[in-house]
């Protein structure tokens, strides 16, 4: 988030609100398909490693692994043949082009699934170290891209899209040469079929949380502002730093968290919710009695106009904090 916050002054100079509506209109679709490509991997990953012992979960990560490069990739050509099919049979009118910006949206999805496995194996783990080496790569390859493509080359949205696809696919070269053995282990099929049995619900679920966290941009596409979606979009990424909040703050405390509801230790796993959603709402109220300060520092001074946005949707960021924690408690 800090590296975002110090560089963001940078992309908003160099980026027209244009530029922001095509970013936003493209990565609101990852509400959709994100779960469904990932199709919640992590989730049971977390879910069962307090439950089995250390062979069984080597097997559980492996099977994982592979599910996560070969069945992502599938569903994401699909994926990407649906968001061609609205665009050009139920959309037609729009001034959003497909190529190659959906290309950049969809594909980069199936890039981040064995990163952000590692991760969860180093969270779960408690390897603090390790994983704030791999997050904060990731950050500085994103942003050292997003310099070089949209604030030198002034690739406005194709170098703010492409960016985050390259950084993905190192990162996913980087993890994929670093587990390569994975690759050359068969898949256990009866924990595929497990996993598939457990997480298709929160599949749904998670998908259906589109409609409350990406549909708006499909919406007010449609009205045919270009440009005030632009400025739309902008206030949704900077509520987004909140969100990095939320989830860092998550992250923390979720294996603990997971142990002490997979003991029965309510009295434990309320602490630290009330942590998680306590210091979710201290950030959100701090925001929206500083909005037009802050994002008239974080855009330059350019997007000052989007505070008025700002404020409304950063509301949603405690909502969202309680559907998070009571989703992985059930």
């Amino acid at each position: 988030m800090g590296i975002n916050v110090l560089i963001n002054p940078l992309i908003a100079l160099n980026m027209k609100p244009t530029d922001y509506a095509i970013v936003g209109f493209y990565n609101s679709f990852n509400g959709l398909l994100a779960p469904l490509i990932s199709f919640y991997a992590f989730g049971y990953y977390t879910k069962r490693y307090f439950e089995v012992n250390s062979e069984e979960r080597t097997v559980l990560k492996y099977t994982i692994f592979k599910s996560l490069i070969y069945l992502s990739l599938f569903i994401s050509v699909v994926s990407l043949l649906g968001i061609f099919v609205y665009m050009h049979f139920f959309n037609k009118g729009s001034s959003i082009p497909f190529f190659p910006y959906a290309f950049f949206s969809v594909l980069s999805i199936p890039l981040t699934g064995i990163v952000t496995l590692r991760l969860t194996d180093y969270k779960m783990q408690k390897k603090s170290r390790s994983f704030f080496r791999l997050s904060v790569s990731r950050g500085l390859i994103l942003a050292s891209l997003s310099i070089i493509l949209v604030v030198v080359a002034k690739l406005g949205a194709f170098g703010k899209m492409g960016a985050t696809f390259l950084a993905s696919f190192v990162m996913f070269t980087y993890v994929l040469k670093q587990e390569w053995d994975m690759l050359k282990r068969k898949m256990d099929w009866m924990v595929f079929k497990s996993m598939l049995l457990f997480v298709w619900p929160l599949i749904i679920g998670a998908m259906l949380h589109f409609f409350t966290n990406g549909y708006d941009r499909i919406y007010l596409e449609r009205l045919g502002n270009t440009k005030e979606l632009g400025y739309y979009v902008v206030a949704v990424q900077i509520v987004t730093y909140i969100a990095v909040f939320r989830t860092a703050i998550s992250s923390t405390f979720q294996p603990d968290m997971y142990k002490a509801v997979i003991e029965r230790n309510w009295r434990t796993a309320s602490k630290y919710m009330f942590i998680m959603i306590m210091s979710t709402t201290l950030i959100v109220l701090v925001f929206i009695l500083l909005a037009p300060f802050i994002i008239n520092i974080l855009t330059a001074g350019r997007y000052s106009y989007s505070a008025k946005y700002a404020r409304i949707l950063a509301f949603s960021q405690i909502t969202q904090a309680l559907y998070f924690i009571g989703t992985e408690i059930t």
